[in-house]
């Protein structure tokens, strides 16, 4: 039975959840999700305990209002606090500083101005009281602020000082003045209880050029990476000679030898480095005698490159790591936290479950993020002692996980024999017997990740209208080891999209995609790749969706008004997709604006006005093409967006537009 204290926090708790759901839409269960409930505001944002795990603050919002920040005391009979809420802004995200702090950004969804503007940060008491702006958004204060005035918004919250203490750090960043280009980034300790600076580094950086920082648990920076030339350069802080710099590594960009990941408790530097024999990466240990990894690996996932977080006890030490494999992974290190997780994931079947905890030593709360691949996030308090549960609320609670569609992550060969790793998404209901119409859904980066076995509302969104959503993990996509990884360089239109035709001839030979009904749809590098592929294999595909999508490798030089830096544009994007001399022809070869005649499908173009990643001169020159060729596309420019939709009307518009357009080319 639960005692008296736990029954109110668990009346408390439900009360909260009742609050944060109430004028939720309802549908029949027979009816398809509407599309705000993938693309609206998510009624929480996210959770997480103070330090001691006394407090418990999340982002939350109601249907219609601002998202705010709430606190609530876990141990004590009171409701949740709003400490911060805007009329013209949401909280966007939150960190606790310690027990009596917080530091939190926001953003406006709604904002018309077209200045460029940063993520800001602000501080705030436990209690909602001493709001304080510590760096602003834009060149002129958005809030009231006494004493220490603001930093510019040049500035950014790099992590948390000393445990306890109420200082983070801050990096100031220095841009080139003739191209805004990132020069170095200068940290500074801010105190959050009153705005005050003072310089971190007592002697100044080992190079001018630092633009990357990694601290210890005490917030002392202790590795620094640096750019000259087109090499990367590492220097260490070394304790043991007065926090001397030295040198420990210098590479090529993008032949790096190793990639600092953290500095623990023992005063180990932990790198991430690849695994010669199995091209995959792997979490190890920095020799400084040799200035070299060591051969033990600390954490290793075969097949998978070794990507993780730790998790840290108040005072820096570690407790274990969430591994990124097809999806998260768990390892603790202290039994007591191994025993909660196994209990944790048998009360929660079939999930991924992230446990977290402020004092973890105490067990007293541990906050978990319980989600599946049909699951949006959710958030509960566990308490092991008691063994008791209460839950909190949901991310998208009107999100009903039986109308979400299965996602399984397979391996197939490509044409040439590489392996290549695809994400088939079913629809609810149907089986594999089924031949479905299908959508190509590629990702942008290209040199990224495209998912994880989590909730994926773009997935999702199209799989609850009937299709087949098949996701390539082509060539040049990072988290699956180097071979996969450098098998994309210099393949633009090439073997990567060969690699995307070959994951919908893969589904369609096993009978899950209908070969008469598939269209290819992405953004960014995606949206290239959806040109690319009308243009290279038009019979594979009805149509094709593209969105802030690259039209001209080309243009990745040549627009000034990019956000591309000086570096890649010299260093690393000849050697990945191509010089613009040496290369101009396999580039123009591989360009979906100079193979616009070859497109004969119908396509839906999409960009943001405001975009500095792929400016929007693509798209009107994509847009020119196609008309001329005698193929006019659809067409939809949103003024007030950049590389991507951040404002949900816009989400909610253009996949209203997806919807019909899909419909239209694929239905029988």
């Amino acid at each position: 039975m639960p005692n008296r204290k736990t029954a109110s926090l668990a009346r408390r708790i439900a009360s909260c959840a009742m609050l944060l759901a109430l004028a939720l839409p309802a549908w029949a269960e027979t009816e398809k999700p509407p599309i705000e409930a993938f693309f609206g505001t998510s009624a929480i944002g996210s959770v997480g305990l103070s330090p001691s795990g006394q407090w418990m603050a999340a982002i939350a919002a109601q249907p219609g209002t601002r998202k705010r920040l709430i606190v609530m005391n876990l141990q004590a009979n009171e409701p949740p606090q709003t400490i911060a809420f805007f009329e013209r802004f949401d909280v966007a995200s939150f960190s606790w500083v310690n027990d009596d702090w917080l530091v939190f950004s926001v953003s406006d969804h709604e904002d018309q101005s077209g200045k460029s503007k940063g993520r800001g940060l602000l501080s705030v008491k436990r209690d909602g009281k001493s709001l304080r702006l510590l760096i602003k958004r834009e060149w002129e204060t958005d809030f009231p602020a006494r004493g220490n005035g603001p930093l510019e918004a040049n500035n950014d919250m790099l992590g948390r000082a000393a445990p306890g203490s109420s200082k983070i750090i801050v990096g100031e960043y220095y841009y080139d003045n003739s191209n805004w280009d990132l020069d170095h980034v200068t940290p500074y300790e801010v105190d959050v209880s009153d705005g005050s600076r003072k310089v971190l580094l007592r002697d100044g950086p080992p190079h001018r050029r630092v633009q990357h920082w990694w601290f210890d648990a005490q917030g002392r920076a202790r590795v620094a990476m640096a750019r000259q030339d087109g090499d990367v350069l590492y220097y260490w802080a070394d304790l043991q000679k007065n926090g001397n710099w030295r040198e420990i590594g210098r590479f090529p960009a993008h032949k790096q030898k190793f990639t600092p990941a953290f500095v623990d408790e023992q005063d180990r530097l932990l790198v991430y480095a690849v695994n010669e024999q199995s091209g995959f990466d792997e979490l190890r240990e920095f020799n400084f005698a040799t200035l070299a990894v060591g051969e033990q690996a600390i954490v290793s996932t075969p097949g998978f490159d070794a990507t993780l977080t730790r998790t840290r006890d108040p005072e820096g030490r570690t407790l274990g790591y969430h591994v990124l494999t097809d999806g998260v992974q768990s390892i603790w290190q202290a039994p007591e936290m191994r025993a909660i997780q196994a209990r944790v994931d048998a009360a929660l079947p079939g999930r991924i479950n992230r446990l977290s905890c402020g004092d973890c030593g105490s067990l007293d709360a541990i906050l978990v993020n319980s989600y599946s691949d049909r699951q949006p996030s959710e958030y509960l308090l566990y308490r092991p002692k008691a063994n008791q549960w209460e839950r909190f609320g949901k991310a998208r609670p009107t999100i009903k996980a039986e109308q979400m569609g299965s996602t399984t992550l397979l391996r197939t060969q490509a044409r040439d024999g590489l392996e290549l790793p695809i994400w088939i998404t079913r629809p609810a209901g149907t089986t594999e017997k089924d031949a479905l119409p299908a959508i190509v859904l590629v990702h942008g980066g290209p040199w990224a990740r495209g998912r994880e076995l989590e909730w994926d509302a773009d997935a999702q969104f199209l799989a609850s209208r009937g299709y087949l959503v098949i996701e390539p993990e082509f060539r040049g996509s990072e988290g699956y080891g180097q071979t996969l990884f450098k098998a994309g360089w210099r393949q633009w239109g090439q073997a990567m999209q060969d690699d995307v035709a070959d994951a919908l001839k893969f589904a369609v030979g096993q009978g899950w995609a209908d070969p008469k009904r598939a269209c290819i749809a992405g953004a960014s590098y995606g949206g290239y790749a959806t040109l690319m592929g009308l243009a290279k294999h038009g019979e594979l595909y009805r149509c094709g969706v593209a969105w802030v999508g690259v039209t001209h490798p080309r243009y990745m030089f040549d627009v000034h008004w990019s956000d591309i830096g000086r570096d890649s544009k010299l260093y690393s994007l000849p050697e990945m997709i191509g010089d613009p001399q040496r290369d101009a022809a396999m580039l123009a070869a591989n360009a979906p604006l100079e193979q616009a005649a070859r497109i004969k499908k119908p396509v839906l173009l999409a960009y943001g006005a405001r975009d500095m990643r792929v400016p929007i001169v693509h798209g009107e020159a994509m847009r020119e093409a196609l008309i001329k060729a005698g193929h006019p596309p659809e067409w939809i420019v949103y003024d007030d967006e950049g590389h991507g939709w951040s404002r949900p009307k816009n989400r909610i518009d253009f996949w209203s537009r997806v919807e019909r357009f899909l419909a239209r080319h694929l239905q029988p």
